[in-house]
């Protein structure tokens, strides 16, 4: 048998490309996870879910490479999933908080808007009273001036007789 003898500046050089290209993988890993969460992959539709197959796709990787090399790319999909919920929670909270309280004043507003109408629909009443009651004034006074002109004649009518 012949024994083969592996020089170390081989072995270097097989190292220093395997961590080249572990490198080279997981950047390219990184930054697919990046475009998908950002909304502007180049590969994979738009809106797709952040998933390792979707991560895959994007970065032109195989699944396999990222479960065997690459899990710190893994966990941070993880992450990102785990929080995006937790994320949109917090926001629709942020966004309910501010709508009740729009809502507390609008309500206020209707309020003072209703006292508002109830007080001039009080007012409105009462000159429509007012006006009732000086247009009855004016219907006796003009009937007064009626009966003194009646008066008036009968009298002047009698003197030329």
């Amino acid at each position: 048998m012949s024994e083969r003898v592996i020089r170390q500046e081989s072995v270097d050089a097989l190292v220093a490309y395997s961590k080249g290209s572990v490198k080279g993988t997981r950047q390219k890993l990184e930054l697919a996870v990046r475009r998908l969460v950002n909304g502007n992959p180049r590969v994979v539709p738009k809106g797709a879910n952040l998933t390792a197959a979707s991560v895959c796709k994007e970065a032109g990787v195989d699944r396999v490479t990222l479960y065997r090399f690459h899990e710190p790319v893994l966990t941070e999909i993880r992450r990102i999933n785990d929080t995006t919920p937790k994320t949109l929670l917090k926001e629709n909270r942020s966004e309910l908080h501010k709508t009740n309280a729009e809502l507390r004043e609008l309500r206020k507003l209707l309020e003072e808007t209703q006292e508002k109408l109830a007080a001039n629909a009080r007012v409105n009443y009462n000159l429509d009273a007012r006006i009732a009651e000086l247009e009855n004034l004016l219907r006796i006074r003009d009937q007064i001036i009626a009966d003194y002109k009646s008066s008036l004649n009968s009298r002047a009518g009698r003197k030329h007789e």
